[in-house]
């Protein structure tokens, strides 16, 4: 079975199979001990969370005083697996834990810390990611009727504190496409979580220029790894994830550095082969931050991203306006033209590609009104 462990040479989180006494290590190829490896990481996490059973403590304390003294079919059954669950849970075994408060909750289908750790269990099985939302939910529907949330958030604060540890030390990512319901979900129903979660959904987001870690660039089999056996995520529409971010995160050079992450470090690549998934990713990133439900600053932020994206400013500077033209014109169709329109009228450099494309459109003519009043925003503009 496979075990978080840490790398003695570069301290990076891996995971390695408890069934064979060795291993290496993914980043730096160091032939290790997994005893050893898997000593090291819970040292470490004995110094950093003194009391390993922190997550029991918490919870135990926030059980409604009423329900101790109740006595209903299945409870005692319920409550001795629940604390198997928890021993487990603090020795890091979050599959046995899962299993645990799995029979717990078939026993007392409405034990609350039960139900709270079977969700951070799940969570902290990366294998899991695609069924997060559907674990959150499960717990907070439970809560709701009682409502009390604060065993459910102690839960939660303990997950995304190990789920942070992990990224920090180089863990594996966690695909945005399967967990950006999610944190969505999180974000919206535990207001205190959202800068959290915030965080970490901005690093699986940005997996080549990560920000809780200082990782060189995860592969592809690194992503594989964490996500397990799912397909990978499709990244060709990664809007969601990153107004989401901008919706939550509260640090505009966070945000401003993970929208060019997304959009603009590897544009040459979209616009060479013409991705038109791509393309009109960003191009429907305008329109949505657009649509008055973000602040101004947030708006600028991403247009100007988004400029540098689709018409090249900023990096290039080695390549003059004229070899910008020509290139881009084969890129861009005149409808795509159209919809950058409202967000990029007033520069220059657009309206003269918006010129170009439009006349090598079928049947377009130098004397047709449309070409006129583009000419005439040239002109202005000059």
């Amino acid at each position: 079975m496979l075990e978080y462990c840490l790398c003695p040479k570069c301290e990076r989180m891996i995971m390695l199979d408890s069934d064979f006494a060795d291993g290496f290590c993914l980043y730096c190829g160091t032939h290790i001990s997994y005893s050893e490896a898997r000593g090291d990481l819970l040292e470490g996490l004995r110094a950093a969370i003194p009391d390993e059973f922190v997550l029991e403590t918490d919870l135990s304390d926030l059980i409604d005083e009423d329900d101790a003294g109740e006595s209903a079919y299945g409870l005692s059954e319920c409550r001795e697996e629940c604390s198997k669950g928890q021993e487990q849970l603090g020795k890091w075994d979050f599959s046995a834990a899962y299993e645990s408060f799995s029979r717990a909750l078939e026993w007392y289908p409405s034990d609350m810390e039960s139900a709270c750790g079977r969700l951070t269990a799940g969570m902290l099985r990366l294998s899991d990611v695609q069924c997060w939302e559907k674990y959150l939910c499960g717990c907070t529907e439970l809560i709701r009727s009682q409502n009390d949330w604060n065993m459910a958030q102690k839960s939660l604060e303990y997950a995304l504190d190990i789920i942070k540890r992990f990224l920090s030390k180089g863990g594996r990512y966690i695909s945005p496409d399967y967990t950006i319901g999610f944190f969505e979900k999180l974000a919206v129903s535990f207001p205190p979580l959202k800068t959290t979660a915030a965080e970490i959904f901005a690093h699986c987001l940005n997996i080549e220029y990560a920000p809780l870690t200082n990782a060189a660039r995860l592969d592809n089999e690194t992503t594989r790894f964490a996500v397990g056996s799912h397909p990978a995520a499709p990244e060709k529409e990664q809007r969601r994830g990153m107004l989401f971010v901008i919706r939550t995160h509260p640090d505009p050079r966070v945000k401003e550095s993970l929208c060019r992450a997304l959009y603009v470090y590897d544009r040459s690549i979209w616009l060479r082969s013409r991705d038109e998934a791509h393309i009109n990713d960003a191009i429907a990133l305008c329109e949505e931050i657009t649509g008055g439900e973000y602040p101004p600053q947030d708006v600028k932020l991403v247009l100007n991203a988004m400029y540098d994206l689709l018409m090249m400013g900023g990096i290039e500077q080695n390549t003059t306006p004229t070899e910008k033209l020509m290139f881009l014109s084969g890129v861009y169709s005149y409808e795509q033209m159209k919809r950058m329109e409202r967000f990029f009228s007033g520069k220059l450099f657009f309206n003269k590609l918006y010129a170009e494309i439009y006349l090598a459109r079928k049947g377009a003519s130098p004397l047709s009104a449309e070409y006129k009043r583009i000419q005439e925003k040239i002109a202005a503009l000059s």
